[in-house]
């Protein structure tokens, strides 16, 4: 990765820049005595760590009224989502080829639907999360946006020192959840998407059949307590001590964790670790499974997290943060009025080099056109 320009979410540590986690106040809190592992990572294998980039405050899926909202190099008009928005604009507008975000909901492969780029959740654990700031650490995922998927292979390569993997024959297995396009939620412009980029599959000689994803409702019920939980553990006493730290949007979802009692947490973990194995059967004969990546194009700012727009914009996300299994979002179409729109796919927990595989069989099949926006 030599000379390799990569920007990095500002919520990871950066020798000598403050942690500034979309928070004003943060951003003036002493700087970073070290790079955290995997920005360490990164310089050793030659990579050029140029820029800090913009987030929703403390990742918890909210703008601070003080800090500007990330926007969409197709749109300015429009947010370039979070809350990793930073590094998807700046690698959707081509400033960068690469750049680190995190991951606990959604929040590298919404924005990265939003911005005509590539975003790659990892299983869990794959890259390290220390020095970066918690949010809710089971779900927790450091991961990577970029302008393709060669390039996506190369960066996690060099960070995990993973062999990327080469396919064997063209044709790939691709499951589909039945009525997955069906929701009120999804706009008919990104089902039209979805549904020819299975077709131009279906007619490259893949085949493409539907899987019984029923457990996944059941797994998503467990999120909310789980998110909710854990982030007023990291962030409640702060909040209790000093409420006016954070924006309103921010401070009144993280309060709504106080009223998760510790019994429904160990429910709701009780609850994911007993339909895991069920979850990872969903994969069974097939190679990959294929969703819309959000119902919807990209809105004019990103609704928070705990409002009915909210949930809806992780509707299809959030499910691989519960699993740990690796998901990543690639480009499929556009909107009528030019906004991009992706796909996800996933694979089981630990076939992180296999998805990445199958990944640039399904771009190079669909060979989308992205054109970089002129400046």
């Amino acid at each position: 990765m030599h000379g390799v320009p990569v920007a990095v979410k500002d919520m990871i540590d950066i020798a000598g820049h403050p942690r500034g986690n979309g928070n004003p106040l943060s951003m003036r809190a002493e700087p970073a005595a070290d790079d955290a592992p995997v920005v360490r990572a990164l310089r050793a294998a030659g990579a050029d760590v140029f820029a800090a980039t913009s987030l929703l405050e403390y990742a918890a899926g909210a703008v601070h009224p003080e800090v500007p909202e990330a926007m969409n190099p197709y749109n300015p008009g429009r947010t370039a989502g979070g809350s990793s928005g930073g590094s998807a604009a700046l690698v959707g507008a081509g400033v960068c080829p690469a750049a680190l975000g995190t991951d606990t909901g959604g929040s590298i492969r919404i924005p990265a639907h939003y911005c005509a780029a590539v975003g790659f959740k990892p299983s869990y654990g794959a890259l390290p999360v220390d020095g970066v700031e918690p949010l809710a650490p089971t779900l927790d995922h450091v991961g990577l946006l970029a302008r393709d998927v060669a390039t996506t292979t190369t960066v996690f390569s060099a960070l995990t020192g993973d062999r990327p993997v080469t396919r064997a024959g063209a044709g790939i297995r691709v499951g589909v959840l039945p009525g997955m396009l069906e929701h009120a939620e999804v706009q008919p412009e990104v089902a039209a998407a979805v549904r020819a980029a299975l077709d131009i599959l279906r007619d490259a000689g893949n085949s493409v059949v539907e899987v019984d994803g029923s457990v996944f409702h059941e797994l998503d019920a467990a999120f909310p307590h789980i998110l909710l939980y854990e982030a007023w553990q990291v962030h409640g006493a702060r909040v209790s001590a000093d409420p006016g730290h954070y924006g309103p949007e921010t401070l009144r979802l993280l309060s709504s964790g106080s009223g998760v009692s510790e019994a429904d947490y160990r429910k709701a973990l009780a609850v994911r670790e007993r339909l895991l194995p069920a979850a990872t059967k969903v994969y069974a004969g097939i190679d990959v499974l294929l969703t819309p990546a959000a119902p919807f194009v990209a809105p004019v700012t990103t609704p928070p997290v705990d409002t009915p727009e909210g949930a809806a914009e992780g509707l299809f996300t959030g499910i691989y943060n519960l699993t740990g299994a690796p998901a990543l979002v690639l480009p499929c179409g556009w909107s009528a009025d030019g906004l991009p729109i992706g796909l996800q796919l996933s694979s089981p927990l630990g076939t992180d080099m296999e998805l990445l595989a199958v990944a640039a069989h399904v771009e190079s099949t669909l060979a989308v056109d992205v054109r970089r926006p002129a400046f």
